[in-house]
């Protein structure tokens, strides 16, 4: 028992010494932070400070006093500065300087700094061309663009022109400040805040990418809205509920003159009063494709069906081509286009959705109608109404004026939302741009504007198109699936695509059977295997190598009657260069989307020579890309 005791007091002296080291160090640590307290405190005072202007520059934005938060973005930029500042004098203490785990915490803090400083510096640029703009609009009530003066507009154009480097300079710093917070360690001093943290972290992401659609949007507008210079366009509007190659039948088109964001002139023609007359002389005599000629029973190629291809850049210049032929052949004036736009009625219904009712004639045409309303007025309604068949398209200048009034009406406020429009619209290829001049058009591929096939592509590929060739507006009422999967054996790399139509229409003055020429675009090498599904002796099956697209076409010609579905399988071998990435686990696909065709859904399925498969099921609204990436994971 006393030697018991004896252990206790020997292990209590031990205890108390080492107590009394701890509070010596715990002192000596105490006088060195001291030196740099004031520097840390002073550091805390001034990014608070500069959290508070940013969130009252952010209320200022909210109630359009651009003014007042661009000033409070300066304060808040000073402050975070000083912030920096008075951090880096703390940091460089000898004590703090020599502590790694101490230094990590000062370094998260600086990262944290660093990025609210890069913040408040883009924000103040970006509201400096926000005023800028709205200065150049004062005089316009309601602040809306269509009200500028001629020389107002001009100036617009030109700040918008003028901005595209100062635009890159904001990705740039979105961009540094999302590197900034990726540096930030979970476990440290900022560990309460760090949801928060990577809350902001995605904002910025999404932040960034809205950046990169500005950018070549900002190249883009003015040459569009023709600054400085007056431009020709030629609007081919395409019906995808009568599929095309390039989105839908040209049933209309359209003429526009723009000079710095005025629109000189803005008038439909129907793509009959052009192609008419050409079928009436000897003097227009450019032969029909083949598919065209058994099909479709004509022998010339008109304005009509022109966009036989999917690549917009191919059918643009087809459609200028035979343009400007026809109008040679029938005595009427060439016009020089500057760009050829093609807009499918997607992109018409998200406007009158934005802009609100177009009533034009006694009718409303809303998103959810204006398409078949339309098509009723010119198919059937203009015989009740006593209307020429030459003039029943009448209508659709109405229309576009109707439109062009609302949408040069919106106020600032909706301009953020019409730019969303547009960018899902060219994502979903309800928009393609085709400029003559190789520098435009080369924005135009930037934004993705430009509906090309893309022919520089090194691993797999799949693009279906149909072509509804004498099948009505058929397209409207038939649901589409689309199934591709590839499998891996010893020998090659088989690909199986399924294709699934299912007719829920009827034979009316709108719908009839449906009736499609399809084509299948595939790698350059690819070797067809079998096609199941079609009626072997009015398939028409082909296979062409195009050189120009770098891809092989599969080809054939099928009809679903009302009421009923159609599958069709093809199956197919993948050039050896594809096996071989395949092998590797370095397989990738791209599925590329044609304009206006509507897909109720894509399945992708991969499955490996060892049994390891990744299966997908995705809309098909835009181009997808997909991965095989070589496990289950």
């Amino acid at each position: 028992m006393k030697k018991l005791a004896q252990i206790f007091r020997s292990t209590w002296q031990i205890f108390k010494y080492l107590l009394l080291a701890v509070f010596f160090i715990s002192l000596l640590t105490l006088i060195l932070l001291s030196t740099a307290y004031r520097d840390l405190s002073s550091a805390a005072k001034n990014g608070l400070a500069a959290q508070n202007q940013l969130k009252a520059a952010t209320s200022d934005i909210q109630a359009h006093q651009f003014i007042l938060a661009k000033s409070k973005a300066q304060v808040a930029q000073t402050q975070l500065i000083q912030a920096l500042t008075d951090l880096d004098r703390g940091q460089s203490k000898f004590f703090i300087n020599h502590l790694p785990p101490l230094r990590q915490q000062i370094e998260d803090l600086k990262y944290l700094l660093k990025t609210a400083e890069i913040i408040s510096h883009s924000l103040e640029r970006a509201l400096t061309i926000v005023i800028d703009l709205e200065n150049i609009q004062t005089g316009a009530t309601g602040q809306n663009f269509g009200q500028l003066s001629p020389q107002n507009k001009q100036l617009f154009l030109q700040k918008i022109y003028e901005s595209e480097p100062e635009l890159n300079g904001l990705k740039a710093n979105l961009a540094l400040a999302v590197l900034n917070l990726d540096k930030i360690h979970q476990l440290g001093v900022l560990w309460p805040i760090y949801q928060e943290i990577s809350n902001l972290k995605v904002e910025l992401q999404q932040a960034t990418k809205l950046m990169e659609t500005i950018g070549p949007i900002v190249k883009l507008l003015p040459i569009i809205a023709a600054y400085p210079q007056e431009r020709n366009y030629l609007i081919i509007f395409q019906n995808n509920d009568e599929l095309r190659p390039s989105g839908g039948f040209i049933g209309s088109y359209g003429l526009l003159q723009v000079h710095n964001g005025e629109i000189t002139e803005l008038t439909s023609h129907d793509s009959y009063h052009l192609d008419m007359p050409a079928s009436l002389t000897d003097e227009w005599n450019l032969t029909a494709p083949a598919t065209l000629q058994k099909y479709l029973g004509v022998k010339k190629w008109y304005l009509r069906d022109a966009n036989w291809s999917p690549d917009w850049p191919t059918s643009a210049r087809q459609i200028d081509t035979i343009y400007q032929g026809i109008s040679r052949a029938t005595d009427k004036p060439e016009i020089k286009f500057d760009g050829i736009i093609a807009i499918n009625p997607g992109l018409v219904s998200d406007l009158i959705n934005l802009v609100g009712t177009l009533s034009v004639d006694g009718q409303d045409y809303s998103a959810n109608n204006f398409q078949e309303l339309l098509q009723y007025n010119v198919e059937m309604a203009y015989k009740e109404k006593e209307i020429s068949s030459w003039d029943r398209k009448n209508i659709i200048n109405d229309l576009i004026s109707e439109l062009k009034n609302k949408l040069s009406g919106l106020s600032v406020n909706q301009w953020p939302q019409l730019l969303k429009i547009i960018q899902a619209n060219i994502y979903n290829k309800n928009i393609q741009v085709y400029f003559s001049d190789p520098t435009w058009q080369a924005k135009a591929h930037e934004l993705k504007a430009s509906g090309e096939v893309l022919n520089d592509i090194n691993h797999d590929y799949l693009m279906i198109t149909d072509s509804n060739l004498a099948a009505f507006k058929s397209d409207a009422v038939v649901k589409k699936n689309f199934i591709y999967s590839v499998t891996e054996n010893n020998n090659s790399l088989t690909a199986t695509l399924k294709l699934n139509y299912d007719h829920q229409g009827d034979f009316d003055w709108r719908t009839t059977r449906y009736r499609s020429y399809s084509r299948i675009y595939v790698p350059r090498g690819t070797k067809l295997i079998k096609i199941d599904g079609l009626n072997e002796s009015q398939a028409d099956i082909n296979l062409i190598d195009d050189e120009k697209l770098n891809k092989t076409i599969i080809s054939f010609f099928f009809s679903v009657e009302p009421g009923q579905d159609r599958s069709i399988t093809v199956y197919y071998q993948l050039p050896e260069t594809i096996k071989q990435q395949f092998s590797a686990g370095a397989y990738r696909l791209l599925v590329q989307k044609q304009s206006g065709q509507r897909v109720s859904g894509l399945r992708v399925g991969f499955t490996a020579i060892n049994g390891l498969k990744n299966d997908w099921s995705s809309d098909f609204i835009t181009d997808k890309y997909f991965w095989f990436s070589g496990s289950n994971d």
